[in-house]
């Protein structure tokens, strides 16, 4: 042995059992850091992915701006793509059409499509001045392919006939109102709008694209292209979506989040740090007379402080690779989980996705939190006397100023509560221990609050397909309803009728818009908690223009002009009574007083109308586009021109992705922080009961029984897990208050309120984690002899 270090690997192996508790401590420390790290690395990325999908890869967009300067702009170091853009029609309020079907006009340039949008889907960029881009849902629409030949139709009557040279992705807003988008070249578009406008396209017409390279500052970018062409704010656009996820949106909302999320991190840091040090505490603590023994053999103070720290160290070499490997191993899950659910989206999410921030976060806080950490334990071994090997009594020597109280407790209970309270420090560090969960848990919290009123997921009436007449009237045969539900791969139809009638309501001349619902939609208000439901539901639904008994509705909520329960709107054809309140209604007033739901039969007799103003349907998974074209014709076949089709699935897809990739990485923040203080709790009081093994076997010898010893583990844990609670509450709630303040009060003026489920839940994690881990230490004790006891190392 060349020196004392020697005897560290040594230990490590004689001492393995006991080493087992506090390798999983760091292991956990490593774990939290490094999953927390990777699953935020992770959201940026699916974050990123979306806000590409959704709004294009570019950063900024100029308007206003000459070609020379824009020019000058695209040599810019910094700039990786740029492109002209134009577009007539956008609102599609305008009478251009495509083979009769409405469109939207571009005019673009190749860079746009081929890397800034990255939107083509097969074909080529219509370079030549008779070729045009479609969007693909045209396939559908018109029935067309790449080479086929298409006449557009300007708003003066004219006519012009364009090759089709290839198809882009669709994007929602086309799906949505069931037009086409046309790209052409910016040659081709301004000798169009040219013809139509009977004037020559200026460069004010036009925005200019910037995409900035990953590598650079991209606010300092921004910033500088402003001064330099002097450029107003409002000149400038930003993709705010895509710079807030890279970290240079200069959106105060944005850097709120930024602030918020480093808070967050600066506690998930102190997790780990209070974690390894009670680890570390008591490992030292139940290894006195070890390191007396070293003192006896002439190690000096210094050299068992160096011992210590890289003891720990030495505990790192397998710790740190474990905790990060489950860190990447849960990644790993999350992103399977994320492609899984919303594939369309995250197809380009790598499953197996290696997060090196991750990586290097676990990696260099367990060394530095070990290094840390390990800085008092070491003080404290080194200042362990010579004498403490040999007499006999190598636990820590503390003043007894006052006895446990025994006046109003139990003596085991009292020995209890009198150890949890003998050794501040290690009180400190156990109830830092148990409060950074609760912390942590608080933090987090606030962020479930922020998904549900950020990111909205889709109710249950949310359809796939929309079938409605162009002006909104209400024309809709039942009979084509029933023709689409009897379809196989057709989940289920459900149509409304709408109407503005003039009535009276308290002497009061009032319009009400009347909407009709079906069996559906009344059997979701009631499973949504959106109205009462039971006897009052069923005289809604019931109602059928009785002349003699009345005739009972819903009441859309209206904070303004609330109705009330038996309130009475009077029309020409019968008395319509408030059953109820419909507190989530999807539609607008939209001049009217209050918005009525009824029967289908009660419409009927009201209005004097059998038919529908729209059809929703919601598809069946394995529902194909062409069964979406058949259902499109069935609609063209009944409502001729007047058709007015909507296909929300490219839309219902992104709100399902966006809600999924939050809710995934907030709900995995909370059970991840749930498990660690589960664990951490049972590994911490497990340690804290190995320290003092020796003393439990004295009291065992001189007579006390293994339950009177389990009630008096069960009172020292109570101690812990109360001031704990206390203690993160304290901390807790204010942190709360802040997240709040920043992430949901600054947006929506809500007020904060006491998070009572999430502060529940994480105390039923804690008292039942708690009581867990009493029970093996307990039985730990129980199965050793006293003698074993007393002579455990």
């Amino acid at each position: 042995m060349k020196s004392y270090l020697s005897l560290i690997p040594i230990s490590a192996k004689v001492h393995r059992r006991q080493n087992k508790m506090t390798l999983l401590c760091i292991i956990l420390a490593v774990f939290l850091v490094s999953t927390i790290f990777s699953m935020a690395d992770m959201e940026l990325r699916s974050q990123k992915i979306r806000a590409i999908y959704d709004n294009g890869n570019w950063h900024i967009a100029i308007q206003n701006i000459s070609q020379e300067d824009a020019s000058l702009i695209a040599q810019r170091p910094d700039v990786a793509a740029s492109s002209w853009y134009a577009v007539m029609n956008y609102r599609l309020k305008e009478n251009y059409a495509l083979n009769g079907s409405k469109v939207a006009i571009c005019g673009v340039e190749d860079t746009l499509v081929n890397d800034i949008m990255n939107n083509l889907g097969s074909g080529e960029f219509p370079y030549k001045k008779n070729q045009i881009l479609l969007t693909e849902n045209a396939k559908d629409i018109l029935g067309v392919d790449i080479g086929d030949t298409v006449t557009l139709t300007i708003p003066s009557g004219g006519t012009m006939n364009f090759t089709i040279s290839g198809f882009s992705i669709n994007n929602v807003l086309t799906s949505k109102v069931d037009a086409i988008a046309v790209f052409m070249s910016l040659h081709t578009y301004q000798n169009l709008f040219a013809a139509v406008n009977q004037k020559t396209m200026t460069d004010s017409d036009m925005t200019y694209y910037v995409q900035f390279k990953e590598n650079c500052n991209m606010r300092r970018s921004i910033q500088n292209i402003k001064e330099e062409y002097q450029l107003n704010d409002d000149k400038v656009g930003e993709n705010t979506a895509l710079l807030g996820v890279l970290g240079f949106s200069s959106d105060s909302y944005m850097t709120g989040l930024y602030v918020a999320a480093v808070v967050l991190f600066l506690f998930v840091l102190a997790a780990g740090v209070l974690m390894i040090a009670s680890s570390l505490n008591s490992s030292v603590s139940r290894r006195t007379e070890f390191f007396g023994m070293l003192r006896c053999l002439g190690a000096e103070p210094k050299q068992i402080m160096r011992f210590v720290r890289l003891e720990a160290l030495n505990w790192c070499k397998a710790a740190i690779p474990a905790g990060v490997f489950l860190g990447l191993l849960v990644t790993w899950i999350l992103c399977a989980m994320l492609r899984y659910l919303s594939p369309g989206m995250f197809a380009e999410l790598p499953v197996f996705g290696v997060s090196l921030s991750g990586i290097i976060a676990g990696a260099v806080v367990g060394v530095l939190t070990v290094l840390l950490a390990a800085g008092s334990p070491a003080k404290k071994a080194s200042r362990v006397s010579p004498l403490t090997a040999v007499s006999g009594n190598a636990g820590p020597q503390t003043k007894i100023r006052r006895a446990a109280n025994t006046r109003f407790l139990k003596v085991h209970t009292a020995l209890g509560l009198h150890h949890a309270k003998q050794n501040k420090k290690n009180l400190l560090l156990m109830t830092g221990s148990f409060a950074i969960s609760i912390i942590l848990f608080l933090g987090f919290s606030v962020f479930v609050d922020f998904m549900h009123r950020a990111l909205n997921p889709l109710q249950p009436y949310t359809p796939d397909l929309s079938v409605a007449v162009s002006d909104n009237s209400c024309i809709i045969d039942k009979g084509l309803a029933q023709e689409i539900d009897e379809l196989d791969y057709v989940k289920r139809v459900y149509g409304r009728s709408f109407a503005d009638i003039s009535a009276t309501c308290e002497g009061r001349d009032v319009t009400v818009t009347l909407i009709s619902y079906e069996e559906n939609q009344f059997g979701w208000a009631e499973q949504k908690g959106w109205a009462a439901g039971g006897e009052k539901l069923q005289q809604v639904m019931d109602s059928g223009g009785n002349t003699v008994g009345k005739n009972y509705v819903l009441a859309a909520h209206n904070m303004a002009q609330p109705l009330q329960e038996g309130d009475q709107i009077v029309t020409d054809r019968g008395t319509l009574t408030v059953s109820d309140t419909l507190y989530q209604c999807p539609f607008d007033l939209a001049g009217s007083d209050w918005i009525l739901v009824c029967s289908e039969e009660l419409f009927t007799a009201i209005t004097g109308n059998d038919n529908y103003t729209i059809i929703d349907i919601q598809l069946e998974d394995n529902a194909t586009d062409a069964d979406v074209n058949a259902i499109r014709q069935l609609a063209r076949d009944s409502l001729g021109g007047r058709l007015a089709f909507s296909d929300q699935r490219l839309s219902n897809q992104e709100t399902r992705g966006a809600f999924f990739s939050f809710a995934l990485f907030v709900y995995g923040f909370l059970a991840i922080i749930a498990m660690i203080a589960a664990f951490n709790i049972i590994n911490s009081i497990s340690m804290s009961v190995s320290a003092h093994i020796k003393q439990y076997g004295a009291m065992r010898a001189v007579g006390i029984e293994i339950g009177q010893l389990t009630k008096m583990i069960g009172a020292e844990t109570f101690v812990y897990a109360f001031c704990g609670i206390l203690s993160g509450a304290i901390i807790g709630l204010p942190l709360h208050y802040y997240m709040w303040q920043m992430l949901i009060a600054s947006r929506w003026n809500d007020p904060w309120h006491f998070p009572a489920s999430a502060f529940a839940v994480i105390v039923l994690v804690i008292g039942l984690s708690s009581s867990a881990a009493v029970y093996g230490p307990a039985k730990r004790i129980r199965e050793m002899s006293v003698v074993d006891v007393i002579s455990h190392e």
